[in-house]
């Protein structure tokens, strides 16, 4: 319930970011890589992408970008994700666009 829960999140704000974008622009890929130790998931938008300056602050408390927002979607996915011992990062896409990169661990050693 919690990954879907942050998976959601990841997804909604992926679908804010394109929402102004050109037809051609808005798109949303979600990719998945399993391995025997963790599990990869990255949600990439081609939306306008991330502030740097917003880059530090973006899993923060309280910390938004949006009108109606209240900053705790990405602060409370980082905390869920972490107490599954695993973590959450976002970078710019080189092409455009913002991706979220979500690692949990399977349970399983390599």
């Amino acid at each position: 319930v919690h990954l879907q829960q942050v998976l959601i999140n990841l997804v909604m704000n992926a679908m804010d970011a394109i929402a102004d974008a050109p037809e051609e622009r808005r798109i949303i890929v979600i990719a998945v890589r399993a391995g025997a130790a963790s599990i990869e998931i990255d949600v990439r938008d081609r939306g306008p992408g991330i502030a740097p300056e917003h880059l530090p602050r973006l899993f923060d408390s309280f910390f938004t970008t949006k009108e109606e927002g209240m900053g705790l979607g990405l602060s409370i996915a980082r905390t869920l994700v972490e107490a599954q011992g695993g973590r959450i990062w976002a970078e710019n896409n080189a092409d455009g666009g913002a991706v979220f990169h979500l690692v949990l661990p399977t349970g399983a050693q390599e």
